[in-house]
């Protein structure tokens, strides 16, 4: 059996949103300098209120790991919090906003501006919160999975196909986009992920076929999840307002 034996057959569970996913527009749009900055924008701002939540159900796994991985999801939770933030926090630098990502309101600067979860960014964070607190660790386990997965997959495809446009003379020069497709597509990110499907896998192998089960259908809606939450930004989709 491969060391990704069960991980990978997580990933063929998945086939159907992860293919989509390959051709999602967002994700095109960013390839060919097309898509539009308010909606990455609304990805950035959206993502970064995400990685809150992502950081915060990292710890909460933490409590929950065996003693020789407490350090490791740790360091997990911070990775989020500084490399894949300071990432964001550029954006927000040279766009001159200030949105309040994951303080108290007494806490933020006087001319920063309060926003609010799209829909389904909290349907994401909520539904990854409620399993990291409430089921077993591997299953918490799970619920990350596609997050760091789908983003070191599409990562390394972008990368593999904007130079493919670079070869061809046919690639649109972007600083913003270029900027996410190689903090996604490194090698420094891959291996962060490496390590991540390596504990999915530990976690799996010390279940029964039920168990597998469970954490593939959770895997499985984490994918979706992630198609979903582009087709937000695409969208900027936020909630309704009542006068």
């Amino acid at each position: 059996m491969s060391v990704f034996a069960n991980c990978d057959h997580f990933w063929q569970a998945a086939s159907k949103p992860l293919a989509a996913t390959e051709k999602h527009p967002f994700l095109l749009q960013m390839l060919d300098s097309s898509l539009p900055i308010p909606s990455f924008k609304h990805y950035v701002v959206q993502d970064a209120m995400y990685l809150t939540e992502f950081a915060r159900c990292l710890r909460i796994l933490s409590v929950k790991s065996p003693e020789s991985l407490k350090k490791r999801f740790e360091d997990f939770a911070v990775g989020a919090e500084e490399a894949e933030m300071s990432l964001h926090k550029g954006y927000f630098d040279v766009w001159k906003i200030k949105p309040i990502i994951g303080v108290q309101n007494n806490e933020a600067e006087a001319d920063a501006e309060k926003v609010d979860f799209a829909p389904t960014t909290l349907m994401y964070t909520s539904w990854m919160l409620g399993i990291c607190s409430a089921e077993d660790f591997a299953y918490g386990v799970a619920s990350l999975l596609a997050c760091f997965w789908v983003y070191q997959y599409m990562g390394e495809v972008m990368l593999k196909e904007r130079q493919r446009q670079r070869d061809a003379g046919t690639y649109k020069v972007n600083e913003v986009y270029d900027k996410w497709i190689d903090m996604y597509g490194s090698e420094e990110f891959e291996k962060e992920v490496v390590d991540y499907k390596t504990i999915a896998e530990t976690c799996a192998e010390g279940l029964d076929e039920q168990g597998k089960k469970k954490m593939e259908d959770i895997f499985v809606r984490g994918c979706v999840l992630e198609y979903m939450f582009w087709t937000s930004s695409l969208e900027l989709s936020k909630f309704p307002e009542f006068e």
